[in-house]
C-alpha cells in the first residue's frame, strides 16, 4: 500500500473528528493506527495548522499534533527538502500556496493525499483518497 499523506483538514478530522472523514479516508487511516500502513503529516500541514489556531478557526495546534506523533509511530512528520521545492516550482496551476506544498510533499513520497479538496482531486497531480 503506498504512503498517505494527509492534507490539512484531513489531519484535523483523523485527530479530533473522524467522522468527518471520508469511508475510503476512515479505512485508510485504519491502516495507519493498525501499523500496515504509514501517514506522513507536511511541514506546511503543520505550520497551517499553527496559522489557524492563531487565528482560533480549529481547536488543536502544534502541541496536540507532536502528542499524536509520539504515541503513532505510524504517523511522522515530512520536513520540506529541495524535492519538494522542485516540485512547488514545477505545478504553477495551483493558486494556494499550502495546497501547492501539500501536494508537492505528496508527489515527493508517492503517496496518496487524504483530501477532501475537489481542486486538488481533480487536478490530476496526486492520487487521492477521501469517499
Amino acid at each position: 500500500m503506498p504512503d498517505l499523506v494527509l492534507d490539512t483538514h484531513a489531519c484535523v478530522y483523523a485527530l479530533v473528528a473522524p467522522a468527518r472523514l471520508g469511508k475510503a479516508a476512515r479505512r485508510a487511516l485504519a491502516d495507519v493506527e493498525a501499523g500496515r500502513a504509514t501517514a506522513w503529516i507536511p511541514a506546511a500541514v503543520v505550520a497551517e495548522l499553527v496559522l489557524l489556531r492563531e487565528l482560533g478557526r480549529v481547536d488543536i495546534g502544534l502541541p496536540e499534533l507532536r502528542t499524536a506523533l509520539e504515541h503513532a509511530p505510524s504517523l511522522r512528520f515530512l520536513a520540506l527538502d529541495l524535492r519538494q521545492l522542485d516540485e512547488f516550482a514545477a505545478h504553477t496551476a495551483i493558486r494556494d500556496p499550502f495546497d501547492r506544498l501539500i501536494a508537492s510533499a505528496c508527489r515527493a513520497v508517492d503517496g496518496r493525499l487524504v483530501t477532501k479538496d475537489d481542486s486538488l482531486r481533480r487536478s490530476g497531480l496526486v492520487r487521492t483518497v477521501w469517499n
